[in-house]
C-alpha cells in the first residue's frame, strides 16, 4: 500500500512538473560572447529568475554585438544584450531596436598598457597618456568593437588617427589571450573585456593606464551603454513578456551588486579564475552595472558625441529606448 503511495505521489509531481513546463513560455537570448559585465544574466540563469516569471530561457552566445543586434533585429531572437552603440548606428541607418534596461552606465573596458609603457608615462595627464600610444600596437577583442571605438574616440580627441599612427591588433574575448600576447612582447597596450585586464595585472605584466570604468574620463561616465534590448515589435505584440524580462534583470542586477552574493554568483560562473581574481573582477566591475537600469536622452547623446555614427536620418533619441518596463522605485 505504501509503495502504490508512493508511485502515486511520483506521479502527480511528474505530472504537475509536465504542466508548468507546458506552461512556461521559451525566451530566445543572445548575449555578446561570456563577458563579466553580462552579470545578470548569468545570476538570472543561475537564481532561476527566468522560471520564477514562467520563463524557459534558450540562451545563444554570438561573437560580436552586430551579430546580436542582427538576431534580434530579424527576431531570430526576442531579447538580447548589446551596446547602445549599436542601437544609435542603426537609427542613423534608419533600423530601430530599443533599451529597455541598462545593464551598465560606463564602458566595459578599462586602458591597459605594459609596465614599462607605464611606468615612462602612466602618471601623466590623460592627454599626454594618450599621445604616448602613438606606434603602439594595441589589442582589442574584435574589429568595430567598444574598445576600438573608445580607443578611436581618445584618440581623435588628441589629434592620433587609427590606422595608421596605433597599430590595432585583434585578440579576440579570450583574456589568456591578452596575458600571452602581453607576456611575448606581442602587445604594448590593450583594451579588453573583463576579467582580462585584471588577469594581466595578476600576472603582473601591466597595468591600467586610463580608468574608464571608474569613472576617470567624464565623457564616458553616466551613459546608455550596455543594454538589454528588443525590438519594437516585440514590445508591441508581447508587452506582459517585455515587463518580465525588464522584471528579471533588474531583480537580477540586485542580487548582483549584493557583493556577498554577486560574488560568489560571479566565481561559479567563471570557475577558471582563481579566488584574488574574481574578487578583483567583481570590485571593478561593480562600478559600471547600473543600479536602477535607467536610461536617459543626456546618456544616449554622449555616447553619439564620442561615438560620431554616419548618418542617412536623424537620430530620434526617445525613440532609441524606454524606461517604462523599469519596476517603480
Amino acid at each position: 500500500m505504501k509503495l502504490l503511495k508512493s508511485i502515486y505521489l511520483f506521479l502527480a509531481i511528474c505530472s504537475i512538473s509536465l504542466q508548468i513546463q507546458a506552461q512556461s513560455e521559451v525566451v530566445r537570448f543572445a548575449n555578446i560572447g561570456h563577458g563579466y559585465y553580462s552579470g545578470p544574466l548569468y545570476v538570472a540563469v543561475r537564481e532561476n529568475l527566468f522560471q520564477k516569471y514562467g520563463l524557459t530561457p534558450e540562451i545563444t552566445t554570438a561573437q560580436g554585438g552586430p551579430l546580436v543586434f542582427q538576431a534580434v533585429f530579424t527576431r531570430q531572437a526576442d531579447f538580447g544584450i548589446v551596446s547602445y552603440e549599436h542601437i544609435l548606428t542603426a537609427a542613423g541607418q534608419g533600423r530601430r531596436l530599443v533599451s529597455i534596461f541598462n545593464v551598465t552606465s560606463r564602458p566595459i573596458n578599462n586602458i591597459i598598457v605594459s609596465n614599462k609603457l607605464f611606468d615612462s608615462d602612466g602618471k601623466k595627464p590623460i592627454k599626454e597618456r594618450i599621445l604616448a600610444l602613438k606606434g603602439k600596437r594595441i589589442g582589442v577583442p574584435s574589429a568595430g568593437g567598444s574598445g576600438e571605438k573608445i580607443l578611436g574616440s581618445l584618440a581623435m580627441k588628441y589629434g592620433l588617427q587609427i590606422p595608421g599612427d596605433i597599430e590595432l591588433v585583434y585578440l579576440g574575448p579570450d583574456a589568456n589571450t591578452y596575458v600571452g600576447a602581453f607576456k611575448n612582447n606581442l602587445i604594448d597596450a590593450a583594451v579588453p573585456f573583463e576579467p582580462a585586464g585584471v588577469q594581466v595585472e595578476k600576472e603582473k605584466l601591466g597595468k591600467i593606464y586610463v580608468n574608464l570604468m571608474n569613472g576617470e574620463v567624464e565623457e564616458f561616465r553616466d551613459l546608455n551603454y550596455m543594454d538589454l534590448i528588443t525590438s519594437p515589435a516585440t514590445i508591441a505584440e508581447k508587452p506582459e513578456l517585455t515587463k518580465k524580462m525588464v522584471a528579471i534583470f533588474a531583480e537580477a542586477q540586485k542580487i548582483l551588486l549584493n557583493e556577498a552574493k554577486g560574488k560568489a554568483i560571479m566565481a561559479k560562473e567563471f570557475p577558471n579564475l582563481s579566488p584574488e581574481v574574481n574578487d578583483r573582477a567583481y570590485a571593478v566591475v561593480k562600478q559600471i552595472w547600473s543600479p536602477d537600469g535607467k536610461m536617459s536622452i543626456e546618456g544616449g547623446k554622449k555616447v553619439f558625441d564620442y561615438l560620431q555614427p554616419k548618418q542617412d536620418k536623424p537620430i530620434n533619441f526617445p525613440q532609441t529606448f524606454t524606461n517604462q518596463f523599469l519596476p517603480s522605485q
